[in-house]
């Protein structure tokens, strides 16, 4: 173990990274709903859900993204998100 590590810090930086990913992937979620003005299966537009959402990199919000569409919460995206909607699920879920 490394000079002032502890055996718990690696689990609490994986906690606060799973935090961190969860906050963002609301963010994004919430983002896209507003740009569906809160109608399910109205399409909205990569770009400007990532501004709306403060992401400002494509990695990062693909990983998103994918996380989303796998709860079923946005659905019809192309191959690299830059179209989709947000599902029923997804507005319900967005405005929790």
């Amino acid at each position: 173990m490394a000079p002032g590590a502890s055996a718990t810090g690696g689990e609490e930086a994986i906690k606060s990274e799973a935090r961190v990913t969860r906050e963002k992937a609301r963010r994004v979620l919430q983002a896209a709903a507003v740009e569906a003005f809160g109608r399910p299966g109205a399409y909205v537009t990569r770009n400007l859900v990532m501004r709306r959402a403060s992401i400002s990199e494509l990695e990062e919000f693909w990983t998103i993204a994918r996380y989303l569409d796998e709860k079923g919460w946005i659905a019809e995206a192309d191959d690299d998100y830059g179209v989709f909607v947000v599902t029923t699920a997804g507005v319900e879920e967005a405005t929790k």
